[in-house]
């Protein structure tokens, strides 16, 4: 009943409303109909509302004769209006921001305002979450009887881009449930976060968190003593000097954008994993995984074309947006669903990744040598990505873009226990992280719509590149049609968008 856009509720053929020039006519009930104080009340009702013909059929056994209200469909259509199902969180949250086309955020190069922050900490699904992840991989720590980077046994938990400190918080509220001792570090490279945090821990952490401001990346780990040993796992039989910085046991970040990866958080997560722990050390999220599905989207278009009149580079950015006037076009079908998954990051990489990524930045042979076909020296090119996936459309259909979302593994303890994940596909919202409200969808443009006809087969391709400076992406749809048992014909295929002019930069 709740149409997309107001006027929400339609009527037709009903004749004319007794009552809005002469209010004597209204009568009190309509022929088994809810009278006017009970539509009035409706919202309130658990009751289920007779259908008209339910309604006809039991006034004939009612003993005393009943005046017939020509306003009953009217009556009955605000009754059900009244008792349409209650908004979600995130419609709630989205209000006024369907299909309104936001950039994504560039968090390694602009520092982000307070009210960014303030509109994330909004969603508490998300952070409940992540206590939950941190609080079970702390009790399976203590259970396992895992060593820590603590001479005191505490397990050292490192937030890496803690912002304003809401996962900060939430870690140490998972360390009083659990009662494993914890040694929190908070890294932002934002100096108004900065202030914040440290604003944060002597008010509300009680001086016991260890507040630096550095880039993740650059940050090289606790700070420890600079002779003996380090921690429980990490030491020394000599008295020589070793290195004066520790190591991290969980690394916590909340660095996913609305692709999972579009705001470089495998490219921050590998600069920062050289002080998590070698051998126990966890990362979370420990993965995330990017998902496509092909969709119509006319208003969104039009919107785009628009701004293409003075920005060139209008069709070719991935924007964040609240998908609202659109339509699904795939079919879910054996081994293709609707909506499918592009690629898997997983952290933390193996060493032997990173060492051969550290040899790429040397120019060195020994790392390939000779660069990227991309540009660059090839560095970052284990964080490319590439995939093709095929997507089956009963109905004939017009393509405007992709819609993008992701899922994410907080915590995996294995031995059977369930997941800790988040989830912003559709599909899965609701059984893996219901109401939260953190992430929109990313939306892929086309600059031309591509039409298809009925019983036909979409192909997307689509690339994570970089060039050891930044990180697009570059995306391609065609269509195909079956000519024979095991021959198909492609009908038309879009122009290759690409990301580079307005990629992020690293």
């Amino acid at each position: 009943m709740r149409l997309k856009n107001p006027p929400w509720l339609l009527l037709s053929d009903v004749g004319p409303v007794p009552g809005l020039d002469d209010p004597t006519q209204v009568t009190d009930i309509a022929d088994g109909f809810p009278p006017l104080s009970s539509v009035e009340d409706a919202s309130r009702s658990v009751s289920v509302s007779p259908t008209p013909a339910e309604a006809a059929g039991s006034s004939s056994h009612q003993s005393k004769p009943k005046i017939k209200d020509l306003t009953a469909h009217l009556i009955y259509m605000r009754y059900l209006q009244r008792n349409q199902p209650p908004r979600t969180a995130i419609e709630r949250f989205g209000s006024g921001y369907q299909d309104y086309l936001q950039a994504p955020l560039q968090p390694l190069t602009d520092n982000l305002e307070s009210v960014t922050y303030e509109v994330f900490e909004k969603d508490p699904v998300k952070y409940d979450w992540y206590e939950r992840a941190i609080a079970e991989a702390l009790s399976d720590w203590a259970q396992k009887g895992k060593p820590t980077s603590n001479l005191n046994g505490a397990v050292v938990i490192a937030v890496a881009g803690s912002g304003r400190g809401p996962l900060v918080t939430r870690a140490l509220k998972a360390s009083q449930s659990t009662g494993v001792a914890v040694e929190v570090w908070a890294v932002e490279k934002n100096p108004n976060a900065y202030v914040l945090l440290q604003r944060h821990n002597e008010e509300d952490w009680g001086r016991v968190v260890h507040v630096v401001k550095s880039d993740m990346r650059a940050w090289k780990g606790p700070l420890r003593s600079s002779t003996g040993p380090i921690g429980q796992a990490i030491t020394t039989t000599t008295s020589a000097a070793v290195s004066p910085y520790g190591k991290v046991d969980i690394l916590v970040s909340e660095l996913l954008g609305s692709f999972a990866d579009n705001e470089l958080s495998p490219e921050c997560l590998d600069g920062v994993q050289h002080v998590l722990a070698p051998g126990f050390g966890i990362s979370i999220p420990s993965s995330y995984t990017a998902h496509l599905t092909p969709i119509l989207a006319p208003r969104l278009h039009t919107d785009i074309s628009h701004r293409a009149l003075t920005d060139s580079t209008a069709t070719e950015t991935p924007y964040v947006v609240m998908l609202h006037a659109i339509d699904y076009l795939a079919t879910s079908v054996p081994d293709h669903p609707k909506i499918q998954e592009a690629w898997e990051f997983v952290h933390p990489l193996p060493a032997s990744t990173l060492a051969i990524a550290e040899a790429r930045r040397g120019g060195g042979v020994s790392g390939g040598g000779g660069g990227s076909m991309s540009g660059g020296d090839g560095a970052n090119e284990h964080n490319t990505r590439y995939a093709r996936l095929k997507f089956v459309c009963k109905d004939r259909g017009v393509v405007n873009g992709l819609a993008g979302y992701f899922e994410a593994v907080l915590y995996d303890g294995g031995d059977g226990k369930e997941k800790v994940e988040l989830s912003t596909r559709p599909d899965t919202i609701d059984t893996k992280s219901k109401d939260m409200i953190s992430w929109f969808p990313i939306f892929f443009p086309l600059k031309n719509p591509l039409y298809f006809p009925d019983d036909s087969e979409l192909e997307i391709s689509i690339w994570r590149q970089t060039d050891d400076r930044k990180v697009w992406y570059e995306w391609l749809v065609e269509a195909f049609v079956m000519v024979g048992p095991q021959k198909r014909m492609r009908v038309g295929m879009s122009e290759v968008g690409s990301s580079r002019k307005v990629g992020c930069l690293m």
